[in-house]
This record gives C-alpha cells, structure tokens and sequence, in this order.
C-alpha cells in the first residue's frame, strides 16, 4: 500500500475510528452519569418539593373554607341574624369571628343563624347513630365516602371545618368521607361517626395521614399526650377536646371507634407503625365542658 510518510491511509482510518469510538462512548458515559446525578437529586430534592406542593394546598384549602365561612357570618349580619361585629368576638384582621367562641356547654345550641339546615341535619344524624349503634359503621368502606354533598346546602369549599392540635403545629381542614383525595387536601370524617358539632353520645372520628410526601401531617403523633389540646372549628363555635388515651387496632376493627354511651369524644384516626401502617393508632379526646 501506498505510504506517507511513513504511515498508510487504512492506518490513519483505523485510528480515527478508534478515536470516534472512544468519544462516543465518553459521550454516553457522560450522558449516563448525567442521568443518575439528575434521578439522585430528584430523590433527594422529593420530599421539599412535595412538602412545598402539599402545604400550598392545605393553606390554600383552609383559607377557603375560612372565606367561605366569612360569607355566611355577613350575611347573617347584614340580615340581622346576629349581633353586629362589635358584640362578637374577631379574627385576627378584625373581621367578625362567632365561631372563636368555645362551646364549654355540655350540649350543643338546638339552632344556628346560619347554615341551620346542615346543623339540623348534623344533629338529627348524631342522634340516629347512636339510637342505631351506628349498625352501617360494619367496614372500613364504610366510612370512606360522605352520606350528604354539602353542595346542597350551599357550600363550595366541601369542607366543614379545621384540625387544629398546637402541640404539633398541625391545622388541617376536615372534608367529609375518610379516603385518599380528602386526606391529601387536609383530613377526612369517617362517615357513619358523629359530626364534629359536639354533644352527649357523640364521638367524631377524624382520620389524618401518618406523613405524606415529605409533609409531616400526624407523623408525630404518639408525641400527644394525656391533657394536650386538640381543637375543631366548625362553621359556627370551637370545640376542645383534651387527649385521655391511645389505642393500637387492627385496620378492620371498628368497635374501638363507636360512640361511648353518655361520652362527647373526638378520635383521631392514623396508620401505625410509621412507614408499615399495618396497624391503626387511635387518640381519644374528651371535650371541655363546664
């Protein structure tokens, strides 16, 4: 073969392609390791990004319901239903607040001046299932989805109040029916318990995740302790409730959920172990009553 300076032209090909070669595969090497960096950071990033996401739409939904809430509270005024503002307690930007009073009455008010249909429905359900022994409470499907679409009493948010516990910087909104879309948004009442308006013979179960895309929720839950705080604001008063007790079941187990005879209760609702959730955790609340 012909020779140039002491090197034939297949050898100079063979070496480009040997060079192609190995910039190719540096190339991909590259691409790769690119790869696993940006699937590593997605990993490690998840959980701030998904906590962000969450959080946005807990406090999106909560202010929501709260200028929802406000909506009745006006026009309730501006009807004469109630009190002008400064015969009532406020929120924090002054704005007239009737539901920041706590109900310390062992019963509940018969009617409200506003929202009376709903309340009037809450208070004859609560007495139905307990006359009932809450016999549709036979299943975990059972309380998953709502008896009533609080469209039809004049409500958008869907939601009929806010979780608080202090202890462990918690304020969720409650939606109605215990399953996976309302406990993302805030946290579910288990339908077929008592509504969260208080009074004898009632105990107002409300499930919450046990942490959920990186958002604490009620990770810390075995944190609670007998005497600490939990509290329900609903459209129309506060109600306190003091943690008595736990309980560990089984997922399927619904006696420890029913209504204590002559009790006011909230229980909380929540996976256990933490990560395992092959188990329940229970915390039992007693209201505050004068």
């Amino acid at each position: 073969p012909l020779i140039i300076s002491g090197i034939s032209p297949l050898g100079v090909i063979s070496t480009l392609k040997k060079k192609d070669k190995k910039k190719k595969k540096r190339r991909i090497l590259i691409i790769l390791l690119l790869l696993i960096f940006l699937i590593g950071l997605g990993f490690f990033l998840y959980p701030y990004v998904s906590r962000i996401i969450i959080g946005k739409k807990v406090n999106d939904n909560i202010q929501v319901f709260e200028e929802e809430r406000d909506k009745f509270i006006e026009e309730a005024i501006e009807n004469g239903k109630l009190p002008n503002a400064d015969k009532m307690p406020v929120d924090d930007e002054g704005k007239p607040a009737p539901y920041k009073v706590v109900l310390t009455n062992p019963e509940p008010a018969e009617e409200q001046p506003y929202l009376d249909k709903l309340y009037q429905y809450m208070r004859r359900r609560n007495k139905e299932l307990f006359d009932t022994n809450q016999k549709s409470l036979n299943s975990s499907s059972s309380y998953m989805y709502p008896e009533i679409n609080l469209k039809d009493y004049g409500i958008t948010s869907q939601s009929i109040g806010t979780l608080e516990i202090e202890k462990l910087d918690l304020k969720l909104s409650i939606f109605l029916g215990a399953n996976d879309d309302n406990m993302m948004a805030g946290c579910g009442h288990l339908t077929n318990t008592s509504y969260p308006i208080g009074g004898t013979n009632t105990n107002c179960v409300i499930a919450v995740h046990r942490g959920l895309g990186g958002s604490d929720f009620l990770r810390y839950v075995e944190k609670l302790e007998t005497g600490d705080i939990v509290r329900i604001e609903n459209f129309w008063y506060t109600l306190e409730y003091k943690v008595t007790g736990i309980k560990i079941i089984e997922p399927d187990d619904v006696k420890p959920i029913l209504i204590k005879n002559g009790r006011d209760m909230l229980t909380l609702y929540t996976c256990h172990p933490y990560g395992v959730n092959s188990q329940r955790y229970l915390v039992y609340c007693e209201r505050i009553v004068k």
